[in-house]
């Protein structure tokens, strides 16, 4: 935010040369958009408040309120400090601001004409990537996985992957087999169905091993009956069930039978091992217990839990909420785009950067193949009301800039081709520069989250640091553009 400031303030500083004046004139042209862009910001954030997980509410608002409390700042200690610069340090700053000399400003000035003079062209690459982009995006897949978390060569990947392939799986979950009647779980038919779901759950690729109760009665069968391979099988009679788990809970830890059935035997706990933390690991084993319940109709009531379970419940309920929460902030910043130009054709100018960032970030995100995560559903809540700032700010000044010119000119009608490409250039030469340098600092300062341990960080960082680089040059080359082919529907009258 500060950057706006010191950037206009030393372009004003080497056209005023007075200190004071141009503090004043600074703030009165960047103070709108640093208040609409601050709301944005907030509100982005503020989003997170509907989600239903505790530590993603209060980050939300935590980083709501410093995003308020770095508003007032802006407006009244920086004025402040930048008093007690010497002015000698602020005209050597200020010499090398000149728009018409300095290399960046050049630059940028050309990059605008880019848009500006060939919008037609820049118009239809923009769509072109945009389409390339909504393919991206239905290759995207919903999913969450705390362990790919960790970087591949991390000792939790490798030892997960090593127990993986050796053993039955290292994400555990369960299936409750719960009965109306007190001592059903006892019966051959409940047991043999429980059988059928194991066996029919163990088709499944990402299941490695099942467990019930049902393998301790079998095993039991068998060494009774001198290990003979035919009686590993489920007994025919209750009264055998029964006698069985009475002399297993006699030898056994209570624990080891308390895990599996109940003291009333009216519900079983089936273990399933799977090979993977993915949450649609769970999902799959959902969809087959439900398919087995309708293949086999039996009186027991199958209830999922466990920690894969918790995995896949915490997956949809972050997605869910933070796709409630996009939701909302895509609305919530629209509004507030209107509500700041008065405007509904400046705000859907203002907006399209906006965007066409998240679509290609996203479909970036579906060609590659990364997971629809977590931390990425997050990410699409809080870029929200950063990716936007530009497009603020560079709608507000350039409309600003042409008010000027068109007052100063003694221009009565609606503005020409020429003084709107001029007033486009000028945008995207002077406060393009913020722009750019706001984009740079913001990605330098999260470009340090690449090199972090865990994948979430390394995603928020590559995230932020693509989604400040890209939008700032979309409002730079896309929005001269999207002016410049629709000058006679947002300025209404034909233009001469």
């Amino acid at each position: 935010m500060t950057v706006y400031i010191y950037n206009e303030y030393y372009f004003r500083y080497h056209e005023i040369k007075d200190r004071k004046t141009a503090i004043i004139e600074t703030m009165k042209v960047v103070g709108n958009p640093l208040i609409y862009t601050d709301i944005t910001t907030a509100v982005g954030f503020a989003s997170l408040l509907i989600a239903n997980i505790i530590p993603i509410k209060v980050f939300g608002l935590g980083i709501a309120f410093g995003t308020a409390s770095l508003l007032l700042l802006s407006f009244t200690l920086i004025p402040a400090l930048m008093t007690f610069v010497r002015v000698e340090k602020i005209a050597r700053a200020s010499d090398r601001e000149d728009d018409n000399i300095n290399r960046v400003s050049v630059f940028l000035r050309k990059l605008g004409g880019i848009g500006a003079y060939r919008p037609k062209a820049t118009a239809l690459l923009g769509c072109a990537i945009l389409i390339i982009s909504l393919i991206g995006i239905k290759h995207l897949v919903i999913n969450n996985n705390l362990v790919d978390w960790f970087k591949y060569g991390s000792k939790i990947r490798t030892a997960d992957r090593v127990l993986n392939s050796s053993l039955g799986g290292t994400s555990l979950g369960y299936i409750a087999a719960i009965a109306q009647e007190e001592e059903f779980i006892k019966t051959p038919e409940a047991m043999k169905y429980i059988e059928g779901l194991q066996r029919y759950l163990e088709k499944l690729p990402v299941v490695g091993k099942t467990f019930s109760v049902v393998d301790y009665v079998k095993r039991i069968n068998r060494v009774l009956h001198s290990d003979n391979p035919i009686f590993d099988s489920v007994p025919e009679t209750k009264e055998a069930i029964g006698q069985y788990l009475f002399l297993f809970g006699m030898s056994a830890k209570p624990s080891d039978l308390d895990n599996v059935i109940d003291s009333s035997s009216k519900m079983a706990n089936i273990w399933i091992q799977l090979k993977t933390w993915d949450a649609r690991a769970m999902r799959d084993v959902l969809n087959a217990v439900a398919e087995y319940k309708k293949k086999s109709t039996f009186p027991l009531e199958l209830q999922p839990a466990g920690i894969a379970y918790f995995n896949l419940v915490w997956n949809n309920e972050v997605l869910w909420y933070m796709i409630k929460g996009f939701i909302f902030a895509l609305i919530a910043v629209f509004a507030i785009l209107i509500f700041n130009f008065r405007s509904v054709k400046w705000a859907i100018i203002s907006y399209i950067p906006l965007l066409f960032t998240m679509l290609i970030i996203y479909g970036a995100v579906g060609f590659i193949g990364k997971d629809f995560d977590m931390p990425t559903s997050a990410l699409s809540c809080l870029s929200l009301g950063m990716a936007v700032d530009f497009g603020i700010h560079f709608v507000a000044r350039f409309r600003r800039r042409l008010s000027e010119k068109l007052e100063s000119d003694g221009y009565k009608e609606n503005p020409d081709s020429g003084l709107i490409t001029d007033a486009l250039l000028w945008t995207a030469a002077r406060p393009g520069k913020g722009i750019l340098r706001n984009a740079i600092l913001f990605s330098a300062a999260f470009s340090v989250m690449l090199f972090a341990p865990l994948i979430p960080y390394v995603t928020v960082g590559a995230f932020i640091m693509g989604m400040m680089m890209l939008s700032a040059i979309l409002s730079i080359i896309y929005l001269p553009a999207l002016i410049t082919l629709m000058k006679g529907w947002l300025f209404k009258q034909e233009i001469v």
